[in-house]
């Protein structure tokens, strides 16, 4: 009979049984289970609850369970609800139902798997945190490599001012930057202890909660019991935190797809990170970026299933939210993955840097510059200057010419005849508001491409960094270091 029927007479039947159990979900809680395990019945000692001899019992039959799991000798099957009632039901075997009876004092299974599903979701949030750091210091490092690479910067698919690869690639520094912001402020929200909630209300065993938030390593409490249980708006957080991310990486990948095409060229993957055709000997396809645009929406797909799930289900612990743990665990994988790869295409990414600027040649973008220098150089108002800015766009399509081929005695006629005035400006200035290069470097608002203010953008990035690393290493550390003396107290208590 399982451990956890005591009140029915018949078990379940094996189709029943499948469909009931959380087994293969479960498996990747199954030291966080033994862990949060360990942590409690320590806790229980030193309040009194567990003699000494019975602890270092129970303490050593899960070490030898999770040797049995390390070494991959655990099998469990659907005869099992989930991992907690297995590894409960071998700690029974091992020394007897007076002693190993005692583990899940004070505890019910609603407090019991949230931690172990908040110690595992925190662990995937350092580490993904830390993989997006990677990727923003590599993208920091391409575009050191490209301040002065110039390129097209679209708006509408259409060509719309001169740019740099440099300052694109910063602009999702900067996004996933606020990406990684967001996974800390997350991460605080998820590292809370519900331990000792009991299943909804409580418990009347004397448990030191705070104690088991130290031993785990976490921030602080869940404090109330019903919140701790049911609650699970810190998992859908953390899917909307990885949708969010995975959106950035999504556009960012759109971007590097098209610009990898023959007809832009701009950019090339490497090999590693590009696939072939069965029957196309000439095709170098860019298949990781389409399925890292395409994962977006698997990330965005568990959102979605993650918060229709939890919208209707009551106050107080019911079986619907066993099954947060696939959408969440699968959104997690994705965005880590995800990240890996996206890391590596950057890092290995070849820059056209010739076929970036010929595509500016000749190219009307600089109508932006011109109608800006009628500004300051002919003395017109802005909605003026933009009229004839126009009205010489048209000029210059009609007859097959460029804005750089047009004479200030060319342009002065044109702003009399749209504005009845006359607009003078110096062939020195009309050079440079039709060249892309001087265009560039007439750029004066800070955070534009000039090559000064993307220089102290990178700058300012790398410090960011430092101290984004610091505070994701401070938060691991953290966490290590509480599970590590967890270890040392297991031990002490084993030897008795």
């Amino acid at each position: 009979m399982s451990l956890f029927r005591s009140r029915l007479a018949k078990e379940f039947d094996d189709r029943t049984a499948r469909f009931h159990t959380s087994v293969v979900e479960d498996l990747r809680i199954f030291e966080d289970d033994i862990n949060g395990t360990e942590a409690h019945d320590i806790m229980l000692h030193e309040q009194g609850i567990i003699p000494r001899e019975a602890l270092a019992k129970i303490l050593t039959a899960l070490e030898e369970i999770r040797a049995q799991w390390r070494a991959g000798e655990v099998e469990i099957g659907a005869e099992y609800e989930d991992v907690h009632e297995y590894i409960e039901t071998k700690v029974v075997e091992r020394v007897g139902l007076d002693v190993g009876g005692m583990i899940h004092t004070g505890r019910s299974r609603n407090d019991q798997v949230v931690v172990d599903m908040r110690l595992r979701t925190r662990e995937e949030l350092l580490a993904i945190n830390a993989q997006l750091i990677e990727l923003v210091e590599a993208l920091l490092k391409r575009a050191g490599e490209n301040v002065e690479t110039l390129m097209m910067l679209y708006t509408h698919g259409q060509h719309a001012q001169v740019g740099t690869f440099a300052h694109y690639l910063v602009s999702y520094a900067d996004a996933f930057l606020r990406d990684s912001q967001r996974l800390s402020e997350c991460y605080s929200r998820v590292n809370l202890n519900p331990l000792g909630s009991g299943p909804v209300g409580g418990t009347s065993i004397n448990v030191d909660r705070r104690k088991t938030t130290e031993l785990l390593g976490f921030d602080g409490l869940v404090e109330n019991s019903i919140d701790a249980t049911s609650g699970r708006d810190w998992a859908v957080e953390t899917a909307s935190t990885c949708a969010i991310l995975m959106g950035n990486l999504s556009r960012a990948a759109a971007d590097l797809l098209e610009w990898s095409s023959v007809e832009f060229a701009y950019v090339e993957l490497a090999d590693e990170y590009a696939s072939s055709s069965s029957i196309m000997p000439q095709k170098k396809n860019p298949s990781t970026l389409e399925l890292i645009r395409g994962k977006s929406s698997e990330v965005y797909g568990c959102l979605s299933e993650l918060l229709t799930m939890v919208k209707g289900v009551n106050s107080g612990y019911s079986q619907d939210l066993q099954q947060t743990k696939i959408p969440l665990w699968r959104c997690l994988d994705t965005t880590r993955t995800s990240l890996e790869v996206m890391t590596g295409i950057v890092s290995t990414l070849a820059v056209n840097e010739a076929k970036m600027r010929e595509r500016l040649k000749g190219s009307l973008t600089v109508a932006v510059e011109l109608a800006e220098t009628l500004v300051t150089e002919a003395g017109l108002s802005f909605r003026e200057s933009y009229r004839t800015a126009a009205a010489l766009v048209r000029k210059v399509l009609a007859e097959g010419r460029t804005l750089s081929a047009l004479t200030p005695s060319e342009i002065d006629a044109v702003a009399e005849e749209v504005l009845g005035k006359g607009a003078q400006i110096s062939q020195e200035h009309l050079d440079q508001a039709t060249d892309p290069e001087a265009c560039l470097m007439r750029r004066k608002s800070e955070g534009s491409p000039h090559p000064d203010h993307v220089r102290a953008m990178l700058e300012k990035r790398a410090e960011l960094v430092k101290v984004y690393r610091i505070h994701i290493e401070a938060q691991t550390g953290k966490v290590s270091g509480a599970l590590e003396s967890l270890r040392g107290k297991v031990a002490s208590y084993s030897e008795g």
